[in-house]
């Protein structure tokens, strides 16, 4: 028998063309499982039998398949390993992450890159096609990053001998600065709006409040009380899930002006029971912000006569604030929810006191 059950497992074994393959997989003892990977087996011999790599992509994690085909690795193309990697590793991503990783992918690997055999493809290749690109240094060590994913994939893997990816070099991102509102362009900002939008960026302005964070606070989050705010959701792309880091779920202290804010919108007719903030035409929940910078923000700042700058910018116009009050700059730190001072220097170094 071919399938054999172990403690905590089976073992699939067999043999083809007088090589061995063995591989053990954890899982429950029970008829169906056993079936399960008896008609697995057969599949992996059928595919060994007649050298069809296709399978790879179907069972990412099979060690018996990559032990068989790995004395073929060198007719892998790039974009043949992207789907075996991106089967192995999406199951850890989050929803962001794979749309991030697809969108890189799709647009500036697979379409130069994807058609090449992992054993052709040199660092200098890279470095000559973004020479010819008018892409920022940033989206360029984005596509690096995917690509040398795939490759250290490979080479865990033992399909390649080494990483060509890590001979590539960073490319240089340029650093935007910060460009926050002045406290008279706060006021012109804030005159040009009505509740709730008033209220929504006052909120933003004086909480440094990441966007998602906006869209997702809820008045079970809020303690009035004692000032504070928790932060313990995040609405990207449509979704409410948990902060990405440790450091963005905190506890934050609440300005007078965004308690202003916050009590203005509790005594008006867009009170929500469970969002603080809703939108007013719909009477439903934010699931994305467009709208709001669209509809809202361009035209405010148009009537204001204020600069454009995007929405982003009350985040930064709070911290700029804060430091130029001569706050301690770790209290401005774990307000914004970074962890330590790196964030700070780098971005704010110039709002910060000798």
């Amino acid at each position: 028998m071919a399938v054999k059950e172990v403690k905590n497992g089976y073992v699939i074994d067999f043999s083809v063309e007088q090589q061995r393959y063995r591989e053990t997989i954890p899982a429950p003892h029970s008829k169906t499982i056993e079936k399960k990977l008896s008609d697995q087996e057969a599949i992996y011999k059928m595919a060994i039998t007649i050298s069809d790599k296709s399978y790879l992509v179907k069972y990412p994690n099979s060690k018996i398949l990559q032990k068989a085909f790995r004395c073929e690795s060198d007719t892998f193309t790039i974009d043949q390993y992207s789907s075996i990697w991106f089967q192995q590793k999406q199951r850890n991503w989050s929803h962001t992450t794979i749309r991030g990783y697809s969108q890189k992918y799709n647009s500036y690997i697979k379409p130069n890159f994807g058609h090449m055999l992992l054993k052709d493809f040199k660092a200098s290749m890279f470095d000559e096609w973004a020479s010819q690109q008018t892409l920022s240094g940033k989206s360029i060590n984005e596509a690096r990053n995917v690509l040398n994913q795939i490759f250290k994939r490979a080479f865990y893997d033992e399909v390649i001998d080494f990483n060509p990816v890590e001979r590539i070099e960073r490319y240089k991102q340029d650093h935007k600065e910060p460009e926050p509102f002045s406290k008279c362009e706060i006021s012109k900002i804030l005159n040009a709006l009505e509740t709730p939008y008033r209220e929504f960026f006052q909120f933003a302005i004086w909480t440094g409040l990441r966007t998602g964070e906006l869209l997702a606070l809820r008045w079970q989050d809020i303690d009035l009380d004692n000032k504070l705010a928790h932060i313990r959701k995040n609405i990207t792309h449509g979704k409410e899930k948990e902060p990405k880091t440790k450091g963005s779920i905190r506890k934050i202290e609440l300005h007078p002006d965004a308690l202003k804010a916050l009590n203005t919108i509790r005594s008006s007719k867009y009170f929500d029971n469970y969002r603080v903030f809703i939108d007013p035409k719909t009477q439903t929940t934010y699931k994305y912000a467009d709208g709001l910078r669209k509809y809202v923000w361009i035209p405010a700042l148009k009537s204001a006569g204020v600069k454009y700058r995007y929405p982003y910018q009350c985040r930064h116009t709070f911290a700029s604030m804060m430091l130029s009050e001569g706050r301690n700059p770790l209290w401005v730190a774990s307000q914004m929810g970074h962890i330590g001072l790196m964030m700070i220097n780098k971005v704010y170094g110039r709002w910060l006191p000798n």
